[in-house]
């Protein structure tokens, strides 16, 4: 997910309601001994060795983010149990802050000592790191070890399958959904929305209705109570719900567009809805409104909208709330019958330029072992990206019973496209673009028919200066 565990409701509040973490490089197999090459330079080719026995200590580097709660799995539970399993292996482990993550790694990198294990942090992402041939091709080694991959959810596995190459290994997994207060909903006499992904009369006008008959009391800060907050991220989340990826489908694989769909008729609905909510409406907060519900606790947790439309960072998030609410989980809303949810994928890649690509593989796979993402969902409480695993995270919710968490789950899945954020090159400078364009729409200024023909037109070209910047 970019690991987006950070509540972006705040984001929300800090931009006045604008809400707002592939390609393969020429070809890349992992070596025993890569060359201790700058990040431009092109890997070698061969295919792995065998796995080393030798009993010398071998430093594997491992590159992660600085997060409180994931340096307790990483620190107390994987590298004393790994370590204790592969005594010629040493984890080194270097932890680097998120605005400073790119930097770092790119400083490694033209070192000659990439880091062997990272996952994507910071503004650089998956495609980034693929198109500049920093990831390993998994595939040999998986046919070399015959290592069974069954257990994953498919889903999560094709999200870093690129052309029938696999270059990572997920940990974790969810989508976006709606999530909402029961104790309101029952108070109102508001009927929970389905928790099936197939569910058709879940539309947005069904949204809708829902958010009009929980809105109550908007003159009285003390007590209203709004109906919901989109919360989504990133914005191509309003066009996805009508039905429209923003970048074409070869986007996702290559990590490049030449044409975008920022001014389709889907998105110009979805933006449109996005303002109408607020300004038309009155469901969600205005920016006079929002200002005396700011709290540190954060508009859902608080109890002042009864709906959050967010990423399934909310399971994380939300978790525990039951002392003060009982709460649940719906899908995205129909706004069309193609209507998809932005699905959140983190994986674990290996470096095509590690020195030590067998111990590093070793490495990795006990990571996204059973063992390991048990502890992680133990600690980290994240939604896991093996069935197994999942089996126990869905009984994790004291508000909904077990079946129905799998179903969304599964659903939202089933239902997703990855994020852009993980899979187009650049995608942060692309990400500010539709960000400054959808602005005037999000603040009431002016219509999304009247802004998105421009702003597409800006992305377009954003669109073709990556290209070039990257010879394709």
């Amino acid at each position: 997910m970019n690991k987006p565990k950070a509540r972006f409701y705040l984001f929300f509040i800090v931009l006045l309601t604008i809400a707002a973490c592939s390609p393969p490089p020429a070809e890349s197999v992992p070596t025993e001994q890569a060359p201790k090459a700058a990040a431009e330079s092109p890997p070698t080719e061969s295919e792995p060795a065998e796995a080393s026995t030798s009993l010398d200590s071998t430093v594997i580097t491992w590159f992660v983010q600085t997060d409180e709660i994931e340096q307790a799995w990483e620190q107390e539970f994987i590298i004393p149990a790994f370590e204790a399993i592969h005594p010629e292996i040493s984890i080194n482990l270097v932890v680097v802050p998120w605005n400073e993550f790119e930097v770092e790694f790119a400083a490694l990198a033209a070192a000659g000592a990439p880091p062997d294990i990272w996952s994507h942090s910071g503004t650089d992402n998956f495609a980034d790191y693929l198109n500049r041939g920093q990831v390993a091709d998994l595939t040999p080694y998986i046919e070399r070890d015959a290592y069974d991959l069954s257990d994953f959810i498919p889903e999560a596995l094709q999200a870093y399958n690129i052309d029938g190459k696999l270059y990572g290994l997920p940990i974790q997994t969810t989508a976006s959904f709606v999530f909402y207060n029961r104790d309101l909903f029952d108070a109102a006499g508001v009927a929970y929305p389905p928790t099936s992904w197939d569910d058709t009369t879940w539309t947005y006008a069904a949204f809708l209705e829902k958010c009009d008959a929980l809105t109550a009391h908007t003159d009285d800060s003390a007590q209203a109570v709004y109906g919901c907050l989109l919360d989504a991220w990133p914005n191509d989340q309003y066009a996805l719900m009508f039905g429209q990826s923003i970048y074409p489908p070869e986007a996702y694989t290559t990590g490049f567009a030449s044409k975008a769909y920022l001014d389709s008729e889907a998105a110009i609905a979805g933006f449109q809805a996005r303002q109408d909510i607020v300004w038309k409406y009155g469901y969600m907060p205005d920016p006079a409104q929002l200002q005396p519900l700011i709290s540190d606790a954060g508009l859902f947790e608080s109890q002042k909208v009864a709906m959050q439309l967010t990423g399934g960072w909310g399971w994380t998030n939300f978790a525990g709330l039951e002392a003060q609410f009982n709460w649940g989980v719906a899908p995205i809303p129909y706004g069309s019958p193609d209507r998809k949810a932005i699905t959140y994928t983190d994986p674990w890649m290996l470096s095509s330029r590690s020195a030590h690509p067998d111990e590093a593989w070793e490495f990795l796979k006990y990571l996204v072992s059973p063992e390991a993402q048990k502890a992680y969902l133990e600690i980290v409480n994240a939604p896991p990206a093996r069935q197994s695993v999942a089996e126990i995270w869905y009984t994790q919710f004291p508000s909904m019973n077990p079946e129905q968490v799998k179903e969304l789950h599964l659903g939202g899945l089933e239902y997703g496209q990855e994020t852009p954020s993980h899979m187009l090159v650049e995608y942060d400078q692309l990400n500010r673009v539709v960000t400054i364009s959808t602005t005037p729409i999000f603040m009431n200024m002016s219509k999304a028919a009247d802004v998105l023909p421009e702003a597409n037109a800006n992305l377009e070209k954003a669109l073709l200066q990556i290209q070039t910047e990257y010879g394709e």
